[in-house]
């Protein structure tokens, strides 16, 4: 794990670049309980759900949706969450060796009790699915739409107890020039450095073509 000092943290996610015209008219609209975010002339519509893990669980380009969705509606979605879209994984990232995780040389032991954690090896976190993202921000320009939404880490005493680190995290979805980006902004509220492992896991799924033909390029970094 890397570790965030007392202040704010900022990481960005390249998720998926399309060639297209250079023009563009973006719009930015809250549907019930769903956002959208729209390139209309590259024919890309980006459909996020704040109250289920504050998920993208839709990206249609030219009426083909590029992100996998099994689920007839987010009423099913929200009964049984599982492998789709763009979920967030938080407060780690990938498996742990044991039911606990290490910071500073000190051993953080899980409560197994609380439910919220499971298995011999946790994995991914407990924030994919939760219903306490809230949207701050919701707009578009001549250049890009984007939405952006606020999860208040440390108001969850069952987090608090798993995680004993009070942040904020601060998501932005953000669609301009054929791109969607996520960012994400930490802000430690303690005076103490707050160790983070935090991941996107995005499931894409194949439209128009056979497996074979396609090429993903990931960008990675060491520090």
């Amino acid at each position: 794990m890397m570790e965030v000092a007392a202040g704010t943290a900022g990481l960005a996610f390249g998720i998926l670049s399309l060639t297209s015209p250079a023009t563009a008219q973006y719009s930015a609209k809250r549907d019930g309980e769903v956002v959208r975010i729209e390139d209309s002339a590259r024919q890309i519509r980006v459909s996020v759900v704040p109250t289920v893990g504050n998920v993208t669980f839709e990206m249609r380009v030219k009426q083909e949706d590029v992100l996998r969705f099994p689920y007839a509606d987010i009423a099913e979605f929200r009964s049984r969450p599982g492998l789709n879209g763009i979920p967030f994984l938080g407060p780690w990232a990938n498996r742990l060796d044991e039911p606990a995780f290490y910071s500073t040389g000190k051993r953080y032991a899980f409560n197994m009790d609380l439910g919220n954690i499971r298995g011999a090896h946790p994995i991914h976190g407990f924030l994919s699915s939760t219903d306490k993202w809230t949207v701050s921000e919701l707009k578009a320009d001549d250049k890009a739409a984007w939405v952006t939404s606020r999860l208040e880490f440390y108001r969850e005493p069952s987090w608090m107890a798993q995680f004993p680190f009070a942040h904020t995290i601060e998501m932005t979805y953000r669609l301009a020039n054929g791109i969607l980006e996520v960012s994400l902004q930490l802000h430690n509220l303690s005076s103490e450095p707050m160790p983070v492992s935090i991941g996107s896991h995005p499931y894409f799924q194949l439209t128009d073509s056979p497996r074979g033909d396609w090429t993903i390029s990931v960008g990675a970094q060491k520090q």
